[in-house]
């Protein structure tokens, strides 16, 4: 087995080593070293490194692969059933993740993906980013399957319905496609304002890499200096790195305060903040966008604080919603996603798993019991990766045998050359404790935690350009420290010192 790295791609955000820590390490000077020539036993570690890169800069080959895993148990299509046929509903990363387990796990019947897009799958991180400023082109999102997919692969295919007593999925057409096993990895579409505002083409959303060709291509087109980005997220705050990096004037309008508020809680997101003003970006905190004009020329936009707003262009970016229209009617709880049971099998409406129904990536809410047992969605590439595989072992084994699904979710992103990684679900903690670093130096680990009926719980862990110091932690993520003595009674409202 051979490793290599592409450097002109990779952004050392420490993925690969968290995969395979045997085969690649990040040193104190915070460069990238690894093992180039790996013997058979790393071969997994090193293809699912490979797999969840977010920059897909590690390339593995060999012929050593990966043994033919559990067989099924007698609830879900078997692994050795040429005359049965698995369908995944949905071409991303989720359904491809999970295709490919189906194959490594030994199920030779028929594989069927079924796909919305006319591409195959491809990294969505990098639009708002590296393919929007023209550092990637299309053949540089694509990703990199360890070897050629066994698979019908239907494109460009709309899924209408599903019903799952008669097993089958309805096609725009209204044609029928029976399964005896089926994914759904349908993933999410871009969220929009709940008032549609004045018809424009200058108003993008971006969620797909023909979003991102549109604002490519707008952006030169019409020689735009101003932009105007109307949410404080993660796609929000990545879109006004790039535009601040092409050269544009960008405001930043967002109704909450401060940047990335929900996700990293108010001290870190403060930090963003900074970086984010420092680097020229005209934040707007609190502020809503009463009134689009297009003017002809461009967008003129009323705030609720009386003031205005003019900009050549505007993008939405404002998350996700879970993409189950389709699903309407089905007997399945799609509320907020597609409802999963512990080990990603879809529940239905009488909150029963259903058998031969799994579902993997950003459409999916499900219980982490390494947290709890509330069902949450994650929206994250590594993520999408580990659920479908899991999701994909659960479908062979059925209810009965499926084990928990409670990964460590990861996810990363980089503000204004600040590299920012996590590890755990920051938006559970009650309070932070920084633990290496400072908060004003802009680099540091900080870790989060919660109170439990059995101690305080340690929920999460975030660095800022420490991708080193993070590799501690993840293993902590989850952990319970009990308690000695009841705790202290919290002012009511509050959430601790976020």
């Amino acid at each position: 087995m051979k490793v290599s790295v592409d450097n002109s791609r990779c952004h050392v955000y420490g993925i690969c080593q968290q995969e395979a820590p045997e085969v690649f390490r990040i040193s104190e000077s915070g460069s990238l070293h690894y093992t180039a020539n790996l013997p058979a036993r790393l071969a997994a570690q090193a293809r699912q490194a490979a797999r969840c890169c977010p920059m897909q800069a590690v390339t593995v080959r060999g012929s050593a692969r990966p043994g033919a895993g559990r067989r099924s148990g007698r609830r879900g299509p078997s692994a050795s059933s040429g005359g049965q046929r698995i369908v995944v509903a949905g071409g991303g990363l989720a359904g491809l993740s999970a295709a490919a387990r189906l194959r490594e796990r030994g199920f030779d019947g028929e594989l069927v993906v079924v796909g919305e897009e006319l591409h195959r799958p491809y990294s969505r991180p990098p639009l708002s980013k590296q393919f929007l400023s023209g550092e990637l082109d299309r053949a540089d999102l694509a990703f990199r399957a360890d070897e050629p997919l066994d698979a019908h692969r239907l494109l460009g295919t709309h899924l209408t319905g599903l019903d799952p007593v008669n097993r089958y999925v309805l096609l725009r057409g209204g044609e029928r496609l029976r399964y005896d096993g089926l994914v759904i990895a349908t993933g999410v579409d871009a969220k929009r304002l709940p008032e549609t505002p004045v018809p424009s083409e200058r108003i993008r959303t971006i969620r797909t890499l023909e979003d991102a060709d549109a604002i490519r291509t707008a952006v030169y087109a019409a020689r735009a200096r101003r932009v105007l980005i109307l949410g404080g997220g993660f796609v929000g705050c990545e879109l006004a790195c790039t535009f601040r990096e092409m050269g544009l004037e960008v405001t930043l309008v967002v109704h909450s305060a401060p940047l990335l508020r929900r996700v990293l809680g108010t001290r870190l997101g403060r930090v963003v903040g900074r970086i984010q003003a420092r680097a020229g970006v005209d934040v707007r905190l609190s502020t809503r966008i009463t009134e689009w004009t297009d003017t002809g020329d461009g967008l003129r936009l009323r705030l609720d604080d009386g003031g205005t707003v003019e900009a050549d262009f505007a993008v939405l970016g404002l998350g996700g919603v879970p993409r189950t229209d389709w699903l309407t009617g089905s007997g399945l709880d799609v509320a907020d996603g597609v409802l999963c049971s512990a080990g990603c099998h879809a529940v239905d409406l009488a909150g029963r798993p259903v058998p031969n129904i799994a579902a993997a990536g950003d459409v999916a809410r499900w219980p982490n019991l390494r947290f709890d047992a509330v069902p949450r969605r994650v929206e994250h590439l590594i993520h999408a990766v580990e659920m479908g595989q899991h999701a994909a072992d659960s479908l062979l084994l059925g209810p009965d045998r499926a084990a928990p699904f409670t990964p460590v979710p990861r996810f990363w992103s980089e503000q204004h050359g600040t590299r920012l990684q996590a590890v755990g679900l920051p938006a559970l903690g009650e309070r932070i404790e920084v633990v290496a670093g400072s908060l004003r130096s802009e680099r540091f680990v900080a870790t989060y935690h919660r109170d439990t009926p059995l101690g305080e719980q340690t929920v999460a862990a975030v660095a800022f350009d420490m991708p080193r110091e993070l590799l501690d932690h993840r293993d902590r993520i989850g952990t319970i420290r009990p308690r000695s003595s009841p705790p202290a009674p919290r002012a009511a409202g509050g959430r601790g010192s976020r």
